[in-house]
């Protein structure tokens, strides 16, 4: 919670820092504008002095020509040496250019001059009556050559040629260079204006930037404020109301969002209590349920005993009298009623001894006496011996894995006799039996027996209650068999659950400690 607190007030003084540094970087970009300003002042006015220079030259004073070649010169020193101090401008690149082309220009016009001025003293040689306008075109050809040459013509009409062809050609440089010397000007106003420009846009960005950062950083500043507020209260919210279902005996988990600050530090604690809670809570209700279930067992198992020992007798004479008159009815002619009652007796009677068989295996409850045994040949000697009582033909027995334990064999028999019966009555004898010895969970100590087959299935209803005592969906079953098989296993310390769907078969899975295969003697 901290850290976003610190976070909403470092975005909001983020926001005035930009500010700062945009004000500084305005700042120093003003300085670099007001050299730029300083630099286009020098160049308008070195470009105005030259101009009048050119001026004076075209006019005839030859001694001008000197002041406008170092006016000239000036110039380029000044772009070429402070444009690189100052902000890159096209307008500078530009008078660089322009500054070129008027120099040569000039220095064309002035070797053009000279050239002129040996035609004229060619042509004072050779005399003629119109000398007196020599002078006169000396001091103007360059101001007006078009007009020069007109009288040129009319004075020297034979030879004339190289002065007049010179006054056209100068006619077109001076007319290049005074064009030349007007978009210097214009450019030096250019770069002038684009300073003053550049000057006034950052001083109003630098004012818009702070009426617009400034209230902005307050009013972000304030709303991550409230907005971490409000999800901080909302937090501690749930939290309480989480620790008030705790109270009352539910222990849920919070959702954690990755943030780990101080809420989400406390949510950790309380899901660890809660998942504390809830764990010591589950082995309560175990405990619980398996104290229930022992006083519930251990008034069955004295109920079953003193029922199982006093039906016992009466059964055993019962089941003597049976075989005797079934003996004697089978070689005597009588009535087919007598034939089908005697066998109707004699069956119910060995039904009647197997449940009290039952009742008192369960009533007995013994202790495991433990020894070590391979679990591949207990479950193969298991199946042999089951093949004896029950019509196997049909069925596809298979047995992968193997492992030693220290167990009861004759009680993990019953165990896997109970399990096979069951399997195969639900494949009404024809199918696959599959058994899985898993000793790969070497870690956790333990061996998983699987038996699975491909018969009918339980239905979901009835997973729940087939470790009931007395629970059977079979027509002839006592529904002691999975009961008596939960008792023994839980007595060795391991667990037994049923997989099953209606059509896809059935599979328990049976957990036992594992134990190392004994030394060899």
């Amino acid at each position: 919670m901290s850290r976003k607190i610190i976070l909403s007030f470092t975005a909001s003084f983020s926001l005035m820092a930009i500010l700062f540094i945009l004000a500084y970087v305005d700042f120093i970009k003003i300085i670099e504008d007001i050299r730029t300003l300083e630099t286009t002042d020098r160049v308008r006015n070195k470009t105005l002095e030259m101009r009048r220079y050119e001026k004076n030259f075209l006019n005839g004073d030859d001694a001008a020509a000197e002041d406008v070649l170092n006016f000239t010169e000036e110039l380029k020193d000044i772009v070429q040496a402070e444009d690189v101090k100052i902000r890159a401008d096209s307008s500078l690149k530009n008078l660089s250019e322009k500054l070129d082309k008027y120099s040569g220009t000039f220095e064309d016009i002035l070797n053009k001059s000279i050239e002129f001025q040996k035609a004229k003293d060619e042509l004072v040689r050779q005399g003629t009556r119109l000398l007196f306008m020599l002078p006169l075109v000396s001091t103007t050809y360059r101001e007006h050559p078009l007009e020069n040459m007109e009288l040129l013509r009319q004075a020297f009409p034979q030879n004339n040629g190289d002065a007049i062809n010179l006054l056209r050609v100068l006619s077109k440089d001076v007319a290049a260079l005074r064009k030349q010397g007007d978009e210097l000007i214009l450019t030096s106003k250019d770069l002038d204006r684009g300073a003053r420009n550049r000057i006034e846009y950052l001083i109003k960005i630098t004012q818009y930037s702070a009426l617009v950062i400034i209230p902005v950083s307050f009013a972000l500043g304030l709303a991550l404020l409230f907005k971490v507020s409000r999800k901080v209260v909302i937090r501690l919210k749930e939290l309480e109301n989480m620790m008030d279902k705790a109270s009352h005996g539910y222990f849920p988990s919070l959702p954690m969002d990755g943030t780990m600050d101080e809420v989400e530090h406390l949510k950790g604690v309380f899901n660890k209590m809660s998942e504390e809670l809830r764990h010591r809570q589950e082995q309560i209700n175990s405990k619980d349920e398996q104290l229930h279930q022992s006083r519930q067992l251990s008034a069955l198992g004295t109920l079953s005993s003193g029922v199982a020992h006093e039906l016992n007798n009466p059964l055993n004479n019962i089941h003597l009298a049976a075989q005797t008159l079934h003996r004697v009815v089978s070689k005597g002619a009588y009535p087919e009623i007598i034939s089908d009652s005697v066998q109707d007796i004699h069956s119910q009677t060995m039904r009647m001894k197997k449940i009290v068989g039952d009742l008192m295996d369960f009533a007995k409850n013994k202790k495991p006496q433990y020894e070590q045994f391979e679990l591949y040949s207990l479950l193969s000697d298991t199946y042999k011996r089951l093949g004896a009582s029950a019509d196997l033909s049909g069925i596809v027995f298979s047995i992968e894995g193997d492992g030693f334990i220290s167990a009861s064999r004759p009680q993990l028999e019953q165990v896997f006799i109970n399990l096979f019966v069951n399997a195969v009555d639900a494949m009404n004898g024809s199918g696959a039996l599959r058994v899985s010895i898993d000793t790969a969970a070497a870690a956790a100590d333990v061996a998983v027996i699987k038996i699975s087959d491909t018969g009918a299935g339980i239905a979901e209803g009835d997973i729940e209650r087939v470790f009931e005592p007395f629970f059977t969906k079979k027509g002839s079953g006592t529904g002691l068999g999975l009961f008596i098989t939960y008792n023994i296993i839980i007595n060795h310390k391991g667990t037994i659950t049923v997989e099953s769907a209606p059509g896809a078969g059935t599979t328990f899975t049976v957990t036992l400690p594992l134990r190392d295969k004994p030394e060899e003697t």
